[in-house]
């Protein structure tokens, strides 16, 4: 008999996972792995409807119960012909539903995890990133997770605007004005340059 051969997602270097999900078993895995990070205690997983029973920080006091089933994709949650009333939450890979019924997040973990959560989770796992202290923030104000990464891919981009680049030390100004003509800068740039790298 001929050993089956498995079947990986594209690679990406998240926590403890060297390739992407390419079924509902992987986006489990992953919810297990990240839910802290969402902000989720989770009570229970199981097989039947809905997959996951979890608890989410609402104050220092209070946590409300959040009901949650997991899916490849959003849209095999309607393939199966689950009760929208029976669910709070849908964790996914990929989010591809458009009409979605109110009422009903999409956390869609290949947004969500592969590009911010796998810069920013620190090697102390005691020690919040600053993505899970910026999601706690915005929870506890109300916010849902997909308003929530807008704002911290705005945040980060805002940030890396005023960012000033970071030049060695020029040497002398013929110098400097050869290295960035041939560079394709023109004077007016070059001598904008100098007096900020001076």
């Amino acid at each position: 008999m001929k050993a089956r051969r498995r079947i990986y997602g594209k690679p990406v270097n998240l926590r403890s996972l060297k390739t992407e999900p390419i079924n509902e078993h992987g986006v489990i895995y992953l919810f297990g792995v990240y839910h802290d990070i969402f902000g989720f205690e989770i009570e229970s997983i199981q097989a039947g409807f809905p997959d996951c029973i979890a608890r989410r920080k609402k104050s220092d006091e209070r946590r409300e119960e959040v009901r949650i089933e997991f899916e490849f994709d959003s849209l095999s949650f309607k393939k199966h012909k689950h009760d929208p009333d029976g669910v709070d939450v849908i964790v996914c890979w990929k989010h591809n539903w458009k009409n979605l019924p109110k009422g009903i997040e999409v956390i869609e973990l290949s947004s969500r995890v592969a590009e911010k959560i796998k810069e920013d989770v620190s090697d102390d796992p005691k020690k919040l990133s600053a993505y899970q202290e910026f999601a706690r923030i915005k929870r506890l104000e109300g916010l849902t997770f997909t308003d929530i990464s807008k704002l911290w891919i705005a945040e980060k981009n805002k940030i890396e605007k005023t960012k000033k680049p970071a030049y060695k030390d020029p040497g002398s100004w013929k110098e400097f004005c050869k290295i960035k003509r041939k560079e394709g800068l023109t004077f007016k740039e070059i001598s904008e340059l100098w007096n900020e790298v001076k």
